[in-house]
């Protein structure tokens, strides 16, 4: 495994221009080039510099958006949160970073759900490095000041394992604004999945994300209506008849 040491000066500049060029782009953006940038640096000595010529595929395809997910990870997203997009991004056959997001249709709120996937995910190390790097990149692409005494943890139940999902309060300094973070990362069906979560402080339920992430790995039930009982709807005899 490459140490961040062995690699070259100019693959550390393109992995800095990945995450420079997408600051005016939407949040989602900004947060999928400052992981997928400090993975690929791990990477680069194994796939050498043609990893760079592969450009991540955005569409604005709320239909997509949800049939992606489900690809990802069953989970219920709550009504407020609407389908928006994906992204998609295949570097060079190694290793593929795919994601919907959601954003809430009243409020600040956004909803990323992205799952990576290595061919090198088998080795411990590599798995953790992806972690590591999802949760240090997240936070909905917005730099917020958070108060470390406000943060918690969260554990779900997820499968056979408790997931340990991060609770955050941060406050944007110009304007004053107070938003909620909730972060979390797990094993979804192909790969590791980064749950991050942003939402301003008016609209923010906390319940209702406790909730959703309850539903992660979970088939959703679907109610069956009893067949009517053939005997039961039979007429039972009068008095004038027995």
């Amino acid at each position: 495994m490459p140490s961040k040491n062995d690699i070259p000066e100019n693959k550390k500049m393109m992995a800095d221009d990945l995450t420079g060029k997408s600051t005016s782009a939407h949040p989602v953006l900004i947060l999928i080039a400052g992981f997928a940038s400090a993975i690929l640096l791990l990477f680069c000595c194994v796939c050498g510099g043609a990893a760079w010529w592969f450009q991540p595929e955005v569409n604005e395809d709320p239909e997509r958006a949800g049939e992606l997910l489900a690809e990802i990870v069953a989970i219920d997203i709550p009504d407020t949160y609407l389908p928006q997009g994906t992204i998609e991004w295949n570097v060079a056959y190694l290793m593929s970073i795919r994601g919907s997001y959601f954003e809430r249709f009243a409020g600040d709120g956004l909803l990323t759900v992205v799952e990576v996937d290595s061919r090198f995910r088998s080795e411990e190390d590599v798995r953790q490095h992806i972690r590591d790097t999802l949760l240090r990149k997240g936070g909905g692409g917005t730099p917020l000041v958070i108060n470390d005494s406000e943060s918690r943890i969260v554990e779900v139940a997820i499968g056979e394992e408790l997931v340990p999902f991060k609770f955050e309060i941060g406050r944007d300094p110009p304007t004053g604004r107070v938003f909620h973070i909730v972060e979390g990362v797990f094993q979804g069906k192909q790969g590791e999945v980064l749950l991050s979560m942003r939402v301003n402080e008016d609209n923010w339920n906390e319940q209702s994300v406790i909730d959703m992430l309850n539903t992660i790995g979970r088939l959703p039930t679907v109610e069956v209506e009893p067949e009517p009982d053939a005997e039961a709807e039979e007429e039972l005899p009068t008095s004038e008849e027995m």
